[in-house]
C-alpha cells in the first residue's frame, strides 16, 4: 500500500487505498489523479480504526460541506475537461493513521446519496450509524440517476415514475472482521474488501433489499467486539448499473485509548465472567454425571430457569443498572433452584421434576432453531408469532420426549451442560455461540429487536468451539447412561430415606410370639 504525500497534498490514484499520517488538527489537500472522461463522478472515501477524521469539498472546511466520522467519505462531481479532482480532510485532536480510497462511476451508474434531505452534505455517500447494546442502525440518504459531467441532476421528488430516482434499489451488506482481532490491519483489508461493488459482492453477506419507497434504514445485530462493515449498492434497474456507498465500519462499543479492545466496566466483566465461569464448571459435572446427582441437578435448572425470568423482567420494566439487574437475578434464582430441589426431595415425584426441567432442553433448542436465518424471515418479525413458535418448541420438546423420562433427563443434562461449558469458554474467547441465548434475551428485554436482521459471524474459533461442544455432548449421553445401566430409572424419595434411616423397619424388632419349635430326629 503506497504512501501518496507531498509536503503540500496527498495523491491518490483510482481503486488504490493510501496511508496517510496526520498530526493533531492537520489539514492537507487530496488530489485524485488518473480520472478518464468517461468517469462523471469520484465516491472518495476515508477511515480510521478509532480517532475522527474530517472530510471536506471546501478548503475552509464549512459545516455544510464537511463531514466528521472514523469512516467519510464525499462525492466529487467533476467538471467537462478535469482529469484530477480534490477534497480536504483533517485531523481532530489527535494523530491520526488513515487510509484513503477513491472509486470512479459513469454518467450512467447512480449517484449515492445524492438526493440527501435529511444529513448535512448535499450529496451524501456516508452510511450512519447508531448503535447500542442490542441494535445497529444503519441510515443512508437516498441516491440520484447518473448525469453526465456538467448536467443537471434530475429532480428528486417531483415526480415518482420510472424515469426518476424512484426506480432505484438498495441492498445493504455486511462484512465481518476476524474475531478478536481489533487492528488498523485487519480494517484496512476488511475496507478494501467493501469499498467498490465488485469487492462487495465477491466478500459481502447480502442482508436485505429495499425500495425506494421504503425507509432509508436498516437494523443489524451488534456483536460487542467484534469488527462489522456495512455498505450500501445502488442498482438501476433500467441500466443494469450500480454504485456503492462509503463504507462504515463498527464494533458496537467504544475501543480503548489502545484500540485493541472494548472499553467496558470492570464490575460488569467481572461479575459475568464469574458467574459463566461457574455455571460453566457446575454444566460439565452435570454433562458428564447429571442423572447420577439428580437433586444437583434441579438446583441448577431452577437457578437458570427462576434467574432467566427474573432478569427478563426486571430489565423489562424497570430502570436499574446493570449490577442491581444482576444481583436480583442470582438471588432469585438461587431461591428458585432451591425450591425445586426441595419439591423433589420432600415429594419425589421425578417424572414431574424431569418435565420441568426438560423445558430448558425445550428451550436451547428453540434458540438454536432462531440461531439460524430463520430469524430473519418476515413472518418471525411479528412478536406474537415468534414468540408463539417459540414456546410451541419449547413445550413440544420435552413432551415428545417425556414416555422416555430417563432418556429425556440425561439428554438436558447432556446438551445443557455442554453449551453451558461453551459459554464460559465464550468470556474468556470470543465465540457467537454465546449469541444462541444471547439473542433471545435482546429480544425478550429490548421491544424493538424484532426488526433486527441477525446473521451471526461464524468463523474458525465457533467451528472448533462446536466441535468440543458436539463431543461433550455425545460423551455425556454415553457416559451417563453407562453409569446407570443396570440401575432404576430414578432415584428414591430422598425424604422417604430419611425417614428410613430416623424410624428404622419394625421386621427388624423380635417378635412376641414365635411359632413353636419343631423338633426333629
Amino acid at each position: 500500500m503506497a504512501l501518496g504525500s507531498h509536503p503540500d497534498y496527498i495523491k491518490i490514484p483510482l481503486l488504490e487505498p493510501v496511508s496517510v499520517f496526520l498530526e493533531p488538527n492537520e489539514r492537507k489537500r487530496v488530489v485524485v489523479v488518473n480520472i478518464s472522461h468517461q468517469t462523471a463522478s469520484v465516491v472518495t472515501q476515508v477511515f480510521s480504526l478509532k480517532q475522527n477524521v474530517t472530510v471536506s469539498l471546501s478548503k475552509s472546511f464549512s459545516a455544510d460541506s464537511s463531514y466528521t466520522s472514523t469512516c467519510a467519505g464525499v462525492v466529487l462531481m467533476l467538471k467537462p475537461a478535469a482529469v484530477q479532482a480534490t477534497f480536504y480532510i483533517q485531523a481532530r485532536e489527535e494523530w491520526v493513521s488513515a487510509i484513503l480510497f477513491a472509486v470512479p462511476y459513469t454518467a450512467l451508474d447512480p449517484v449515492p446519496g445524492a438526493c440527501n434531505t435529511e444529513f448535512v452534505l448535499e450529496n451524501d455517500p456516508n452510511l450512519h450509524l447508531m448503535y447500542n447494546i442490542y441494535e445497529t442502525a444503519v441510515l443512508f440518504a437516498p441516491a440520484n440517476l447518473g448525469t453526465a459531467r456538467q448536467m443537471l441532476s434530475p429532480a428528486c421528488d417531483v415526480k415518482t415514475d420510472a424515469h426518476t430516482r424512484w426506480r432505484l434499489t438498495y441492498d445493504i451488506y455486511q462484512y465481518f472482521l476476524p474475531e478478536n482481532d481489533l487492528t488498523i490491519e485487519s480494517l484496512t483489508k476488511g475496507m478494501s474488501k467493501m469499498s467498490s461493488v465488485q469487492n462487495i459482492e465477491k466478500n459481502g453477506m447480502k442482508i436485505t433489499s429495499i425500495s425506494s419507497h421504503e425507509k432509508s434504514i436498516v437494523y443489524g445485530n451488534s456483536y460487542v467486539g467484534t469488527g462489522v462493515i456495512y455498505n450500501v449498492v445502488v442498482r438501476d434497474p433500467h441500466l443494469k448499473t450500480s454504485a456503492s456507498y462509503a463504507p462504515v465500519s463498527t464494533y458496537a462499543c467504544s475501543l480503548s485509548s489502545e484500540g485493541y479492545a472494548c472499553k467496558e466496566s470492570n464490575r460488569t466483566f467481572i461479575c459475568i465472567q464469574v458467574l459463566c465461569t461457574i455455571i460453566g464448571v457446575y454444566g460439565l459435572s452435570l454433562c458428564l454425571v447429571g442423572h447420577r446427582i439428580f437433586e444437583a441437578e434441579f438446583l441448577f435448572f431452577g437457578f437458570l430457569i427462576f434467574g432467566f425470568l427474573c432478569f427478563v423482567m426486571v430489565t423489562r420494566f424497570f430502570a436499574l443498572d446493570f449490577i442491581s439487574r444482576f444481583a436480583i437475578s442470582i438471588a432469585v434464582g438461587l431461591l428458585g433452584g432451591k425450591v425445586v430441589t426441595l419439591v423433589r426431595w420432600r415429594f419425589g415425584i421425578p417424572v414431574p421434576c424431569v418435565a420441568f426441567v426438560g423445558l430448558v432442553l425445550g428451550f436451547l433448542v428453540a434458540a438454536m432453531i432462531f440461531f439460524t436465518p430463520l430469524a430473519n424471515f418476515t413472518l418471525f418479525r411479528n412478536d406474537f408469532n415468534f414468540w408463539i413458535v417459540f414456546a410451541c418448541v419449547t413445550l413440544v420438546v420435552p413432551t415428545v420426549l417425556i414416555p422416555f423420562a430417563r432418556t429425556l433427563n440425561i439428554i438436558t443434562c447432556a446438551l445443557v451442560g455442554s453449551y453451558a461449558v461453551i459459554t464460559a469458554v465464550g468470556v474468556y474467547v470470543y465465540t457467537s455461540l454465546t449469541y444462541i441465548i444471547l439473542n433471545v434475551i435482546k429480544r425478550a428485554v429490548h421491544p424493538d429487536f424484532a426488526k433486527v436482521y441477525s446473521d451471526a459471524p461464524f468463523q474458525r474459533t465457533d467451528y472448533v468451539l462446536t466441535s468440543i461442544w458436539a463431543f461433550l455432548f455425545v460423551i455425556g449421553i454415553a457416559l451417563q447412561f453407562r453409569l446407570v445401566r443396570n440401575r432404576s430409572y430414578f432415584p428414591p424419595c430422598p425424604y422417604i430415606q430419611w425417614k428410613s434411616r430416623r424410624n428404622p423397619a419394625c421386621g427388624e424388632r423380635t417378635p412376641l410370639l414365635q411359632p413353636p419349635a419343631i423338633m426333629t430326629i
